[in-house]
């Protein structure tokens, strides 16, 4: 399922990054510029948290949107084509970001909070991207012999996040260093999102930060921000007109898919859609529909003598009476072949004389066939309404169903339960 046009995505994905970027930018420089003053463990579990949390909000922020989206468009999606493309998003981000310090972002999903071997898998890491796709097992050491990612995962058990240390390579180097992270829990998807750096990077040799080096930071720190609100406000402008425009589009998709071709009326799909929201509403509200399904009688008895073709002509003849019939809130749905059942929000005169009308009209039309012959035709409906004992809105499909079984005893009549 496509989640986004590939135009939207262009224009969205830059100003996100922007606004990762200059949040996680800000927060490892920082670091870099109280490092001598700040206490290296308050340090930590302040600046370093806000970093990955800032960027779980985003990631969540992303997520929720893409699914709002999606439902306010009436469109189709499941939870893993949800995943899928928020782990794309994602991986773009963390590819392309690039900090100080040697810090970088990776991402470790849980398949097992048990641990042992294959516990988890790597989806996401911005040194190493060969290593995406690798299981992960709690047993595996460090250089120290250590075992991080079992102490990772029992501090996310525990608590939901971790600040912990162990000793891995360095970047591009052979170097063994010891490596401070901070890891946290994003439920939706059972990512463990990281955040680390070496510790031998936070320590700057000059001995501190200029004054004009400072003012150098804050004049580029308040430039990424301006620009990042202006990004947002265009972004949230061009999205909105291309939203517009895959409205008109959905819609017309929608439309196309929710009419049966032959008849008009109301594909079946749609007509379960349907029906299930008016059972819904009903439970919720207690405000009841009119149900009726119909059938015409001898049907098969007329493809045999006139020709499907012929038959085709009276189903479709059937439904523009009933059509005729309705108000401007009423549906009439293609069940299957020559079924059809009627939606009704309200009547303005009672249930019986509806349905009287509907079979008088009926019986009082004339089909004229391609080669000249004229067919007449009688119908028989069942109906009733939602109750409580519905379970679901097949419950009243059913008796509705069973209405129009007694209905068929006498034909061209009507029968509610």
């Amino acid at each position: 399922m496509k989640v986004h046009s590939k135009k939207n995505s262009l224009v969205v994905m830059p100003a996100i990054i922007i606004v990762l970027i200059s949040g996680l930018f800000f927060s490892i420089q920082k670091f870099d510029e109280y490092r001598l003053k700040v206490n290296l463990s308050v340090f930590q579990e302040r600046e370093m948290k806000s970093s990955v949390e800032n960027f779980i909000t985003i990631i969540d922020f992303m997520r929720k949107d893409m699914i709002a989206n999606l439902e306010k468009k009436g469109v189709e999606y499941t939870e893993e084509s949800i995943k899928n493309a928020t782990l794309t998003f994602v991986r773009h981000v963390i590819h392309q970001a690039n900090f100080a310090n040697g810090a970088y972002l990776w991402i470790n999903e849980v398949v097992d909070f048990n641990g042992g071997d294959n516990y988890g898998i790597r989806q996401v890491h911005g040194n190493l991207p060969e290593t995406e796709g690798m299981l992960l097992s709690t047993s595996m050491k460090d250089a120290k012999g250590n075992t991080p990612y079992l102490t990772e995962l029992e501090g996310i058990k525990e608590n939901g996040e971790i600040l912990y240390r162990y000793y891995f390579k360095e970047y591009r180097s052979d170097n063994v260093s010891e490596k401070i992270t901070y890891a946290k829990l994003y439920e939706p998807y059972n990512w463990i999102v990281c955040t680390g750096t070496y510790l031998n990077s936070l320590y700057e040799p000059t001995g501190g930060v200029s004054n004009k080096n400072k003012l150098i930071f804050y004049t580029l720190c308040l430039f990424l921000f301006v620009l990042s609100v202006l990004l947002f406000v265009y972004v949230i402008v061009i999205n909105f007109i291309n939203s517009r425009r895959l409205i008109r589009e959905t819609e017309s998709l929608k439309g196309n898919l929710a009419t049966d071709t032959l008849t008009g009326a109301s594909s079946r799909s749609y007509g379960e859609s349907l029906l299930r929201e008016y059972y819904n509403n009903f439970i919720s509200s207690g405000k009841n529909y009119f149900l009726a399904i119909i059938d015409i009688d001898n049907f098969k008895k007329i493809n045999d003598t006139y020709g499907h073709n012929a038959g085709d002509d009276v189903i479709k003849i059937m439904v523009s009476t009933i059509k005729e019939l309705q108000n401007a809130d009423d549906h009439i749905i293609r069940w299957g072949g020559d079924e059809f059942i009627l939606t009704y929000n309200s009547l303005s005169d009672s249930l019986e004389s509806v349905l009287g009308k509907i079979n008088k009209k009926n019986s009082q039309q004339t089909v004229i066939t391609g080669s000249g012959d004229r067919i007449n035709y009688t119908i028989s409906i069942g109906a009733s309404t939602f109750n409580e004992r519905d379970k679901s809105f097949e419950d009243t499909v059913k008796r509705i169903d069973d209405a129009l079984y007694l209905a068929k005893r006498n034909r061209n009549s009507y029968y509610i339960l």
